[in-house]
């Protein structure tokens, strides 16, 4: 193929996506996002749904246990859910696996209990919400609001090595957490 035809299709996938905003259409902020589907869930003792968490500030995480950024960003997450789980902070890991290795739920839950995540998870195995939400990229969050609207978002490690956007989304936390 020359340069010039994959130049070409380069920009009639990469363009859309530039000038829409990404491809997480379906949470951008001020959208309301698609229910929770599947599971099992796990440390919860029923499945969630978004609008029995309403009244919560909602951080949805999708990740994978296997992921070493994902990994890497369960202290800041762990850190918030223990500071601001009192003030109506709830987190929702939503479990993705990339490979076959990561499905078994007896894995993700030796993982759950050796990184001190306590939050609840539902997992994803057929990436249904992966796909109703139209996420691309582990990590990714999802900021939501009391009233069920997502108010930010972010795609990347949030941690001590990519501290860059901690600052903001605590900021957006904090904000939210203080509306009535």
């Amino acid at each position: 193929m020359t340069p010039r035809p994959l130049a070409k299709m380069l920009l009639s996938f990469l363009l859309p996506s530039v000038l829409l905003g990404g491809t997480t259409d379906a949470v951008s902020v001020g959208k309301v996002p698609p229910e929770f589907v599947g599971g099992p869930w796990l440390n919860a003792p029923a499945p969630l749904t978004l609008a029995g968490l309403r009244g919560k500030v909602v951080i949805v995480n999708f990740w994978v246990y296997s992921c070493i950024n994902c990994h890497n960003s369960l202290p800041t997450l762990s850190s918030w859910y223990g500071k601001y789980h009192d003030q109506g902070l709830e987190i929702v890991g939503v479990h993705t696996p990339e490979f076959e290795s990561d499905k078994p739920t007896d894995s993700v839950q030796a993982s759950l209990k050796a990184d001190g995540v306590t939050w609840p998870i539902v997992q994803d195995n057929a990436r249904t919400n992966w796909n109703a939400w139209g996420i691309h990229s582990w990590p990714t969050f999802i900021v939501i609001d009391r009233q069920g609207n997502v108010r930010a978002s972010h795609v990347g490690e949030i941690s001590s090595r990519f501290p860059g956007a901690i600052p903001g989304l605590d900021a957006t936390l904090r904000s939210l957490l203080a509306e009535k």
